[in-house]
């Protein structure tokens, strides 16, 4: 059962400035609100990751201006960040998907993954799953792999590979050992 969200919450829009790595929250309640809901990294201030603050800008939550106040749009936003970062646009969608299955997804911090994300209605808890997204047809070395799964394995979590399809849409697998 999803939690009943207040009419303050729901109408709570995010204002952000768009800054080389991800989008600035400065205003208090709004980082609180991100906060809450496993949005970004901070405190008082929050620093969206570039697929998280697609993600509110696409669903309508969030406003992105650049370093000279204008407006982005969703098009510009990707485009600006496309330049830092050529898997942004994959990310994007794996965490879009997450998000939309009412999963937490942070991104990885290390261990070669992408996304940490945790069970569903167990945020703050510790993640539960680790995320490596994949291109179809886009090659892994299987080292890298065995690799990722220890370190996964020993940080007692579930590594979950998310493969982009030729349609854009995201298949997961769950790996649990290799033999």
């Amino acid at each position: 059962m999803e939690p009943t969200q207040g009419p303050e919450e729901e109408a709570i829009q995010l204002v952000g400035a768009f800054r080389t790595g991800g989008v600035l929250i400065q205003e208090e309640k709004q980082a609180k609100w991100l906060n809450e809901r496993g949005y970004g990294i901070g405190d008082k201030t929050i620093t969206l990751s570039i697929p998280e603050a697609l993600f509110l800008v696409e669903i309508g939550r969030l406003s992105v201006s650049s370093r000279d106040g204008k407006q982005l749009t969703f098009e510009q936003l990707l485009r600006k960040a496309t330049k830092m970062d050529r898997n942004l646009w994959h990310k994007y969608l794996i965490l879009r998907d997450l998000r939309s299955r009412g999963y937490v997804a942070q991104e990885g911090y290390g261990l070669g993954t992408d996304f940490n994300v945790y069970d569903k209605g167990n945020f703050p808890a510790e993640a539960k799953f680790l995320v490596v997204g994949l291109s179809e047809g886009s090659p892994i070395k299987f080292s890298e792999l065995i690799n990722i799964l220890k370190r996964a394995q020993s940080n007692r979590k579930m590594l979950i590979l998310a493969v982009i399809d030729r349609r854009s849409e995201v298949v997961y697998y769950s790996i649990s050992r290799l033999i």
